[in-house]
């Protein structure tokens, strides 16, 4: 019995090879999946009517990675949620036109949002933008990178004063879970094209 046992627990050509196969599979799909999501802060304050959101992330990226992503306005509805548009109208040196529209997202609601921009861009670390028309009584916010050890910080500073009635601490609550939801995958974005630059450039030393 126990001679037996031996040569049915002992696996055949074929089973090893097939092991092999699954083996070699399960170490294909763990190199596929993407690497952990940059961890960003964020803080909400209310001052008065308006709502006061800092968001911070240090992004395995360079400057130029994050300055082309941040500025390539009719890209965004391809990364950011809730976005359906958003393209550049108007073009004046360094100020730009961009019209949005999408939805803010609070649980399971979703309320339409309409915003035009205008953005001053001062090459190559920092954006100042303004709501000129839209949705909201007022908009502004401004985005700066700063270099940090291999990486660079990515700093959203906004001032919003929401033009649809909630009550308090629910509308600074669908603030910043918008802005964070939009912040990370701004942030995600700028690390998916950062790394898949660097393969680029990888495989052409190859």
């Amino acid at each position: 019995m126990q001679g037996n046992c031996e040569r049915s627990l002992k696996p055949s050509g074929g089973t090893t090879a097939r092991l092999a196969v699954v083996f070699a599979l399960a170490l294909a799909v763990a190199a596929a999946r993407p690497a952990a999501a940059a961890t960003i802060t964020i803080d909400a304050e209310r001052d008065g009517d308006t709502i006061d959101i800092r968001a911070s992330v240090v992004l395995n990226a360079d400057a130029a990675t994050a300055w082309r992503v941040l500025t390539d306005y009719n890209r965004y509805t391809e990364f950011i949620p809730d976005l359906r548009l958003s393209r550049v109208v108007a073009r004046r040196g360094a100020t730009v036109t961009v019209e949005q529209s999408g939805d803010a997202a609070l649980w399971l609601f979703k309320m339409p949002l309409d915003i035009t921009f205008e953005i001053k861009e001062i090459s190559p670390n920092s954006l100042q933008s303004r709501a000129v028309a839209g949705s909201l009584r007022a908009f502004t916010s401004s985005y700066a990178l700063t270099p940090t050890g291999p990486g660079i910080r990515l700093d959203y500073v906004g001032r919003i004063a929401p033009g649809f009635e909630l009550f308090g601490h629910i509308e600074q609550t669908a603030v910043e879970h918008n802005v964070a939801r939009q912040f990370q995958a701004l942030a995600d974005e700028i690390e998916r094209q950062n790394a898949a630059a660097h393969s680029h450039s990888m495989a052409g030393v190859k």
